[in-house]
């Protein structure tokens, strides 16, 4: 029952701050424009599903990519790390 009362609390109070937020003219021009925009979008991929699937696809292989290269990257300076502290002396400084 808390659980509950906590989620109405949420969204009741974001819905009250979004139009409290809607009374400055800027951010009513900005949230229309962007309305706009997705409206326009969302029609656009469901008349053209595959363009939709397509562009999913495109991403999915750019991102990645990414986070391949950055997993390698940081892979590579794991292993990297002991040749690191191998080379104290006994003084526990780094030695060149």
């Amino acid at each position: 029952m808390g659980r509950q009362k906590l989620v109405k609390g949420i969204i009741a109070g974001a819905i009250v701050g979004g139009l409290i937020t809607l009374t400055d003219r800027q951010t009513r021009v900005y949230v229309k424009t962007r309305l706009k925009s997705c409206s326009s979008k969302a029609s656009y991929y469901v008349k053209n599903p595959a363009d939709a699937v397509h562009q999913l696809n495109d991403n999915y292989t750019k991102y990645s990519e990414l986070v391949s290269s950055g997993l390698t990257s940081v892979l590579d300076t794991l292993h990297q790390l002991p040749d690191l502290s191998e080379k104290r002396d006994e003084d526990g400084k780094y030695t060149k």
